[in-house]
């Protein structure tokens, strides 16, 4: 669902610039769950920060951050879910979402998290389908949810590997 601040359900302008309907398949595709879509919306030049700094995460490029989120992050949810709350589009080909996240771990420990999200933007590439792509993405999260729900379900995860290891 994507709603504005007020909670009733954001609809997109009738005619969307380019950069919206950009925006609005990022959203899509994560609620679909799908990698092929995710890495769609994405230009081979991709800077994908992951905020606050105080995580300490490394700047990723495309490659490595479809990587880890394909095989480190999609595997530990059996639903996820964003929430648009504002979309904001500035000059500058720059959006800043606000958005939540509903999910759950395959263990069924919930997810929820709160994101700014600030993307920027290339023209779109000659021969490719005709909108632009997201060059940058800095993602500020909930820190506290990051640093216990992430290394609470990979503990699982591991532990529910290494018995299966030992049943076989």
């Amino acid at each position: 669902m994507i709603s504005n601040t007020n909670g009733s359900t954001y609809v997109p302008p009738e005619y969307p610039s380019p950069i919206i309907q950009t925006t609005l398949a990022f959203i899509q595709a994560y609620n679909e769950w799908d990698i092929n879509k995710i890495s769609a919306v994405y230009d081979d030049s991709l800077a994908h920060y992951l905020l606050p700094k105080s995580l300490g995460r490394p700047v990723v490029n495309k490659q490595e951050y479809l990587n880890n989120f394909e095989n480190a992050v999609m595997p530990l949810f059996k639903r996820f879910h964003i929430t648009v709350h504002e979309i904001a589009e500035t000059v500058g080909d720059v959006v800043t979402i606000h958005a939540s996240c509903l999910g759950e771990s395959i263990f069924g420990a919930p997810y929820v998290n709160e994101y700014m999200v600030f993307l920027h933007f290339v023209p779109p590439k000659e021969g490719g389908d005709g909108l632009p792509k997201i060059s940058m993405v800095k993602e500020f999260v909930d820190s506290s949810v990051m640093n216990k729900f992430f290394p609470e379900e990979r503990a699982k995860l591991s532990a529910a590997m290494a018995a299966q290891k030992v049943g076989e």
